[in-house]
């Protein structure tokens, strides 16, 4: 199977999310989507429990949008090339890691990044505001930005949204926004 990769804090999982997992699937025929929430990350230590965030991301899965906790149950911080690494083991699959083009400019900040492009090919998605450098290095595949929509949607504004009591409809599914209420995250 092919499989994408979609990590990130997932804080909460937001319908910007499942819009880029389900065009990256349909745009680059891959078999399923995997996102995969991060159990702590390398410089932002803010985001609430990996327990919470792997529970709200459950209830946004699709039939090939699935909730991996691959990097949950490791319970430290793991890094990419460590992930991948633990993936190939694990699966016959041929994995395929996605980022937007926010963080192209900062990929050569990833540990052991030289060596995780030798190891799984990325496929970046268009963001506002970012623009492709002009030549894409060996290992990364563009979406075709004409087909894709983007959206400005960000865990950060549904946050703040929910902090100062402002609506988050359109942002969140009603079942992630039932457990944010229900646990009081982000008051």
């Amino acid at each position: 199977m092919r499989i994408g990769i979609l990590g990130g804090s997932f804080d909460p999982p937001h319908l910007g999310h499942i819009s880029i997992a389900r065009q990256v699937r349909e745009l680059m025929k891959l078999d399923q989507i995997w996102l995969m929430p991060y159990y702590e990350h390398s410089w932002d230590s803010s985001a609430s429990s990996a327990h919470h965030r792997f529970a709200m991301t459950k209830l946004v899965e699709e039939k090939e949008i699935i909730v991996s906790d691959e990097e949950i149950k490791f319970k430290k911080r793991s890094y990419a090339i460590q992930t991948v690494k633990r993936l190939k083991k694990k699966y016959p699959h041929v994995f395929f890691w996605i980022i937007g083009g926010d963080v192209l400019p900062d990929f050569t900040k990833w540990k052991d990044y030289e060596k995780l492009i030798t190891e799984i090919k990325f496929i970046i998605v268009p963001r506002k505001g970012f623009s492709f450098p002009a030549k894409i290095q060996k290992g990364f595949l563009l979406i075709p930005s004409p087909e894709f929509i983007t959206s400005d949607i960000s865990s950060s504004i549904i946050r703040r949204n929910i902090k100062e009591g402002r609506p988050v409809t359109g942002l969140i599914s009603k079942p992630v926004l039932s457990y944010i209420q229900k646990h009081q995250l982000y008051e």
